[in-house]
């Protein structure tokens, strides 16, 4: 990696100086983001859509080249691969078709096969790190990922 800088910094490395990155939220005040929000007003298209998720990770990254990309994504991602339908609707947030509200819906919820229920979420990281080009770490919800992971 040409700036590994991020993933030294969870190492406990010292650095030459602090390792910068955005927050996906920061880029409500880009145009271009506001632009494409307006084209595609569904959160979950956008995020679950690889070539959306891809341009909106990579809006910060054009713009200032901070050390760490975040994907476009939302913690939620996964529950419909568990059985849980939902959507997020905008200055609202997550709508829930059925709220899980008794063990017999617990009880029915499907494990989770991420290869078949998300397989956008390794096309999304492996485009960002194919797109990055080792310029930046690439990080999820879990933290910062090493892109020898994602080589097929």
């Amino acid at each position: 990696m040409k700036n590994d800088r991020l993933l030294r910094a969870a190492r406990g490395e010292v650095l030459d100086r602090p390792p910068v990155w955005m927050m996906r939220q920061a880029g409500r005040y880009m145009k271009v983001y506001r632009e494409l929000r307006q084209k595609y007003p569904s959160f979950r298209e956008r995020s679950e859509n690889p070539d959306l998720a891809v341009e909106i990770s990579l809006q910060p990254f054009h713009a200032f080249k901070p050390d760490g990309v975040i994907m476009f994504s939302d913690i939620l991602t996964p529950l419909p691969g568990l059985g849980i339908s939902f959507d997020i609707l905008e200055s609202k947030g997550p709508i829930f078709e059925q709220p899980i509200r008794q063990q017999a819906q617990i009880d029915a919820l499907t494990p989770l096969d991420p290869e078949a229920a998300l397989p956008f979420v390794r096309q999304i990281l492996t485009t960002l790190s194919r797109e990055v080009n080792g310029e930046a770490t690439i990080l999820g919800f879990v933290g910062p990922l090493d892109p020898r992971s994602l080589r097929d």
